[in-house]
């Protein structure tokens, strides 16, 4: 598909400037678009396959129906990732994130189907995990495959990648501003105006669409009924449940990395078996629990809203901390978004009725709700996004300011308890050396076009004909001449292309505008060196123009990029 771009004439989309832009804006869009289908077929499969599982725990035994779903399920996802894609564990987010720290992870259109398919029957099996996890995953995935249809700079496409990770949370929560905020705090870590507005786009695209077609949680209509109202004796507890909740998110991040050692080193078994384990294992969990666990799209409204006993809160909070750890340790494609907050709300009721026990009022339902970014913050430890998430999935404006304190309190405790968020502590299991890529990769991009390139360079006028174009090149060392025309840079005229014209029998009286390569592939003055290399080599180019201002200062060839390598080898 890059050659028929070519050929058509469609170098500007790897161009720098306008062109660029407005290619980053439609690759934006597709992106936001592709996020947000792939949430609704994810919600909708998982839905289906979901409500049969609870329908038929309530016509037959479910001691039977639920570990035998989750048996069965676990064994095809396995086999989906063993046989198909096996980048597509987990939650999909190390992956990502890895892949923009420039390490070496897989985001094609194989990974994307691969996961999309696992994930919706690992999750409509009655695994325990998201379905953001694999929603960020298959956007990125798109994201990356896009790119290859529609090459674009290295930097470029970091930033596409990561807007559709963006866009993925962006659709499974129906909160945009969450989908952008955890690209800046988590993926990228970067905040300049390219990265946030391609990020920002992708994520709006994604909402709207998800908006329409995938049904969200009640927590808006839940928490618009709650009188929330933060009062001074409500602080010491706030500190309380950021505290827990830096504890037991330092402590889950401990135990999913655990489970997964335990998982590798002890059972010596096919993944497909594994995964198919830890379902029959999870099944046989939660049939042992109250009936209204076995629906976990409205477990946690339902713990908000106060409809579960406070005796059996713990008991559920414990059940699901363990049900994670089984169902990730595993491999099982799926997410650790909605678990965080899943368990956050039981931390948050908890505090709630202790607050009661002891002063004789609270708001369950208010604490519930700042306990799910507490602990999404002390696992993730991305408070802004936590704060921003909760938000947008209730538009509560009063909630911000208690999450505000619970956040940044659990984010602290989490990180001096075990340093790193599950994400890092993922990539790290994986082998990966973040700092020693993300070194490698600043190193890349010491140099620019303005350092390596030649400013003095040889340029022929477009109304040359052949043979004076021919005699030019018998005179000089050079393979290629940037051509001119009223001192803008019209065409680049190569040896390759005299050649061609010779074995055509094209008239050398023809003007050297009727065989050169119109449109060039440009580069800015401060275009890294890892931009022109991938240019080069994507292109199969052997010569650069620079630009600046429109208007051509200088040439980059091979001989330049080596010679700029060899200085960073020994540098």
């Amino acid at each position: 598909m890059t050659n028929i771009f070519k050929k058509l004439g469609l170098s500007c989309l790897v161009k720098s400037g306008s062109n660029s832009n407005h290619i980053a804006i439609f690759e934006a869009c597709l992106i936001g678009i592709a996020a947000g289908l792939s949430a609704i077929v994810l919600e909708s499969g998982v839905s289906f396959l979901g409500g049969l599982r609870v329908y038929l725990s309530y016509m037959a035994p479910a001691i039977i129906v639920l570990p035998l779903f989750g048996l069965i399920g676990g064994i095809i996802a396995g086999f989906l990732i063993e046989k198909i894609s096996p980048e597509t564990t987990g939650s999909g987010i190390p992956q990502v994130k890895a892949a923009l720290m420039r390490a070496k992870a897989s985001l094609n259109l194989k990974v994307a189907f691969t996961k999309l398919l696992g994930g919706i029957v690992t999750l409509g099996s009655g695994f325990f995990m998201g379905r953001e996890g694999p929603t960020v995953h298959v956007a990125a995935a798109l994201s990356g495959q896009l790119n290859k249809w529609l090459p674009t700079t290295p930097l470029k496409r970091r930033q596409l990648i990561a807007s559709g990770a963006g866009a993925g949370l962006a659709a499974a929560f129906n909160a945009p501003i969450a989908g952008v905020l955890f690209v800046a705090e988590e993926l990228l870590k970067d905040i300049s105006a390219p990265a946030i507005g391609t990020a920002l786009l992708a994520c709006f695209v994604a909402s709207v669409i998800s908006h329409f077609f995938c049904h969200h949680s009640n927590l808006q209509i839940l928490s618009s009924q709650i009188n929330i109202v933060t009062r001074l004796v409500d602080i010491p507890f706030f500190v309380l449940l950021g505290i827990l909740a830096g504890v037991f998110g330092a402590l889950f991040n401990r135990g999913i990395i655990l489970f997964l050692t335990i998982n590798e080193k002890f059972l010596r078994m096919p993944i497909t078996l594994k995964i198919g384990l830890a379902g029959l294992l999870s099944g046989l969990i939660i049939a042992s629990l109250p009936a209204t666990c076995r629906d976990y799209a409205y477990l946690r409204e339902l713990i908000i809203i106060g409809d579960t006993s406070i005796a059996n809160i713990p008991i559920i909070f414990l059940a699901f901390f363990l049900l994670t750890l089984i169902a990730y340790g595993s491999g099982a494609p799926g997410g650790l978004f909605a678990p965080s907050l899943a368990l956050g709300s039981c931390l948050g009721s908890i505090i709630s009725f202790t607050q009661a026990h002891l002063i004789g009022h609270s708001t369950p339902e208010f604490f519930a709700l700042i306990g799910m970014g507490a602990f999404f913050a002390a696992v993730a430890r991305v408070p802004i996004t936590a704060i921003v998430i909760v938000f947008e999935m209730t538009m509560n404006f009063s909630l911000v300011l208690p999450l505000m304190i619970v956040c940044l309190i659990a984010t602290q405790v989490a990180e001096k308890l075990y340093k790193g968020s599950i994400y890092d502590r993922l990539i790290s299991y994986a082998g990966i050396d973040l700092n020693k890529t993300q070194s490698a990769a600043h190193k890349a991009i010491d140099f620019t076009a303005k350092d390596i390139m030649t400013k003095d360079i040889e340029l022929m006028e477009n109304n040359l004909s052949i043979k004076q174009a021919k005699e030019i090149f018998s005179k000089s060392h050079h393979r290629g001449f940037p051509v001119m025309s009223q001192n803008k840079l019209v065409g680049i005229l190569s040896q390759s292309d005299i050649d061609t014209s010779m074995q055509e029998q094209i008239s050398e009286t023809e003007p050297i505008s009727t065989i050169m390569t119109t449109n060039p592939i440009t580069v800015d003055i401060d275009n890294s060196l890892e931009d022109i290399l991938y240019l080069m080599d994507r292109w199969g180019l052997s010569r650069l123009p620079v630009m600046e201002d429109k208007k051509l200062i200088g040439l980059i060839t091979r001989t330049n990029v080596i010679d700029a390598l060899y200085k960073q080898l020994n540098s």
